[in-house]
């Protein structure tokens, strides 16, 4: 134990410490101080945090008689010199990402801490060292950061399977951006302590996160999962989370048929149809009150900070950067890259899936995230020169989907490199800059969070209730739209690459 090793004297004293600052929102888990150095250099004096539930072991501590080390414990502060003869100390407290170590202690959110601050270093001619500890101070330790990632297949994976899939039915994958996007923000930001749950699904329309449960097919019985934000509701109650802090989602693709449509166009014996483009663009008027809907019972069900979404990536280009067109066989197998099966495609129709399919749905995603309030991650560009028609980019074709994970879905979507670089460290961005704006506009009084919070849930309720009709005839048309995409698709068996 550092403390006391040679201790020859010691007091409280509150003027060598100053603007404490202590965990007090959802995740926060980093403590610091500002230590008057009284003339010390920095490099001659160590500080530390010692805490405890108990306010009498804390205060204990610092009397040789009777401290106890077992009931108090100790983490080393890392130092700065903070100019005009300070320092600032600040440590985190040891959680779930960051276990204890030595004379460390893990406190779950709810329990109450008790503090003191301390600075220690030894007198010139001094053969002992002197500590100075600041008064007991308290705080309750705040609960984990919350966030939920939902969404379809461009955010659950899909095309990038790996050894096995988190989820087989919705074909969730470990490789998925928002995986690896939150991966990263809990490896490199331990001052955080985060919880999360994914509840995306291959194929998942914005229907699915709030309307209805998603079906395995269309008029099944059978589900591959309930209503997402019904998902992450009761993963908040059963965890006793009093909210969600931050929600990654994409959504929409699927309401207007995006990855159906295109890989439709993309497998033999099928084609973007007249009756199918006029199917796509009533969808896509559509799709603005379907956000708006999602909204409403999003908030009338659960207390959210941020809302962080984002946009579909750009697989329609090649190594040039230009959109793909006919004749892109560039490769003798054509199983390894561009081959006859995906050369069904017209180049009208290549030109129709960028400006009335994927530019629009973008432009439907943008308007969504400005209407709301959302923060908005625009990643279609990421990819522009990684396209579906070069043989080293970011999706996958046909073969290539059918090699990596046995089926035709992964086809059009990103591959584990296309996932990696295309959404990783957007989210991560996204996720840092939202977590601390949703820190600073948190409201610490628990009375008054809780009045705004039942206001704005009873008026999201009302809202949704209002538009019930709507609804209903929304479910019906979605209903009928993908059941007319799935006759145009070919019998599997056609869907098999001819041999060479």
């Amino acid at each position: 134990m550092l403390l006391f090793a040679t201790l020859f004297f010691t007091r409280a004293d509150a003027q060598f410490f100053t603007n404490l600052k202590e965990p007090r929102a959802p995740g926060q888990r980093q403590a610091s101080v500002i230590i008057d150095l009284k003339g010390v250099a920095v490099s001659q004096f160590k500080a530390s945090i010692v805490y405890s539930t108990d306010s009498t072991a804390v205060a204990n501590a610092f009397v040789i008689s009777k401290r106890d080390p077992s009931k108090y414990f100790e983490t080393q502060a890392v130092l700065r010199d903070a100019g005009n003869g300070k320092a600032s100390a600040t440590i985190i407290f040891p959680h779930r990402d960051k276990p204890a170590v030595s004379r460390e202690k893990v406190y779950s959110g709810g329990a109450k801490v008790y503090y003191a601050w301390t600075r220690t270093n030894r007198p010139a001619g001094a053969t002992s060292d002197l500590t100075i500890n600041s008064p007991v101070g308290s705080f309750v330790m705040p609960r984990p950061l919350t966030i939920a990632y939902m969404g379809d297949s461009y955010a659950s994976g899909e095309g990038a399977k790996g050894a096995s899939w988190m989820h087989e039915p919705c074909h969730r994958s470990a490789n998925s951006g928002g995986e690896l996007a939150i991966r990263k923000l809990k490896q490199d930001k331990k001052e955080f302590e985060i919880d999360y749950i994914n509840t995306t699904c291959s194929g998942a329309t914005l229907l699915n996160f709030f309307a209805e449960a998603h079906r395995v097919e269309p008029g099944s019985t059978s589900t591959k999962q309930g209503i997402q934000v019904d998902l992450v509701d009761t993963w908040l109650s059963n965890k006793g989370y009093d909210g969600l802090d931050i929600l990654l989602s994409d959504g929409g693709g699927n309401d207007i048929g995006f990855a159906n449509v295109a890989a439709a166009a993309l497998t033999p014996f099928a084609n973007i149809s007249p009756q199918l483009k006029a199917d796509v663009q009533r969808e896509l008027e559509r799709l603005p009150e379907t956000y708006n809907l999602f909204k409403n019972y999003l908030e009338s069900k659960i207390s959210v900070g941020r809302v962080v979404w984002f946009n579909y990536p750009n697989s329609l280009t090649g190594s040039d950067g230009l959109l793909c067109k006919q004749d892109f066989i560039r490769a003798a197998n054509p199983l390894d890259c561009w081959g006859p099966l995906e050369n069904q495609l017209s180049n009208n129709d290549w030109v129709y899936l960028r400006d009335n399919v994927f530019n629009k749905l973008n432009e439907r995603v943008a308007q969504a995230a400005n209407t709301h309030g959302w923060d908005f991650v625009n990643i279609a560009n990421r990819s522009l020169r990684k396209g579906l028609c070069n043989c080293e980019g970011y999706f996958n074709t046909l073969g290539q989907s059918i090699l990596s994970q046995g089926d035709k879905n992964g086809t059009m979507h990103p591959n584990a490199t296309g996932f990696r670089e295309i959404y990783r460290d957007a989210l991560y961005s996204q996720l840092i800059t939202s977590l601390n704006q949703f820190h600073t506009d948190y409201i610490a009084d628990a009375k008054a969070r809780a009045i705004e919070e039942a206001k704005r849930k009873a008026k999201a309720k009302a809202a949704f209730q209002a538009k019930i009709t709507l609804l209903n005839q929304l479910k019906a048309d979605q209903l009928q739209f993908i059941q007319r995409i799935e006759l145009q698709k070919p019998a599997p068996a056609l869907l098999q690459p001819k041999k060479q």
